[in-house]
């Protein structure tokens, strides 16, 4: 026996979502406690496994088509012809064209008419993984032809995706049409994160604020405000212009989840109210001048 688990992610043609990988992920690990060989078919633009048109189909007993919405459509058709030879069964689907259903031999739906079924993804059992708040910089035109905010945002971007880390961005902006944006969502947010990766000086000042500890990322050559915020702070996570890689990143990351660094958030958080008494001193002797 040999098994083929396939799905909307299979196909060129869509784009198939979180829950449809989650479902299959299910039926996987089913497989792999009964001791079933099997593989996963994956569209060509995923480049994670064999593409099922190039697979020979007697090498299969079954094909299993898991998750997502079944129509008889011409791609679902031809999948099903490839493997006329094997055993077809759909699971975990929606079954909104009734004439799919002569496609395979066995369906497990998860709802047609008068069916309700739990879907697979309430079974998952992916590990949890850290997530990061974003805070990029715009171009940052003051700083003339030291700012590489542009390229240093295309390795962060590229570094998030390559490590397949979850992240959010933080849109320091106060105004996102067509609503206004209050701190306090910037905060809230901030807040659930495990690590903030920041090119922006309050996306460093509020991690800290808030107890999450900050990679921060000086995007102007030689050092601007974010440089200037890290020493004020005695913060140690500070990557520079020219210094910001993948290797970097990755030895900040490790840093920054490490437990270690509770000491330094709280003395920059100790720096930090000290530096505010200072300014409500001077300001007050002033005013009262």
């Amino acid at each position: 026996m040999r098994v083929l688990v396939a799905g909307w992610f299979s196909f060129d043609e869509f784009v198939a979502t979180v829950g449809d990988e989650l479902g299959a992920d299910v039926v996987v690990g089913w497989l792999r406690e009964l001791g079933v060989g099997h593989a996963v078919a994956w569209a060509p633009y995923f480049q994670r496994g064999p593409n099922w048109r190039d697979l020979d189909p007697a090498e299969y007993t079954h094909l299993l088509f898991v998750s997502g919405p079944l129509f008889d459509i011409p791609v679902v058709r031809e999948l099903a012809t490839t493997f006329a030879g094997a055993q077809r069964w759909a699971l975990n689907v929606s079954v909104v064209d009734e004439s799919a259903r002569s496609l395979f031999h066995q369906v497990w739906e998860r709802d047609a008419p008068g069916v309700a079924r739990p879907d697979f993804a309430v079974a998952t059992t992916t590990p949890d993984v850290p997530v990061l708040a974003v805070a990029f910089a715009p171009p940052q035109e003051e700083y003339g032809t030291r700012s590489r905010a542009e390229r240093v945002r295309a390795v962060l971007e590229e570094w998030l995706g390559v490590r397949a880390l979850p992240w959010f961005e933080l849109d320091m902006d106060l105004y996102a049409k067509p609503y206004d944006r209050f701190p306090s969502q910037v905060e809230a947010l901030i807040r659930r994160a495990d690590a903030v990766l920041s090119m922006r000086l309050h996306g460093l000042v509020l991690g800290l604020a808030h107890g999450v500890p900050v990679i921060a990322c000086d995007a102007v050559v030689g050092g601007a405000k974010v440089s200037a915020q890290a020493r004020a702070l005695d913060w140690p996570l500070l990557l520079t212009a020219t210094e910001i890689d993948p290797h970097s990143l990755d030895a900040a990351l490790e840093h920054a989840l490490s437990g270690t660094l509770q000491p330094r958030i709280a003395a920059a958080q100790r720096r930090g109210r000290d530096g505010i008494a200072e300014a409500r001193a001077w300001f007050t002797a002033r005013l009262g001048g």
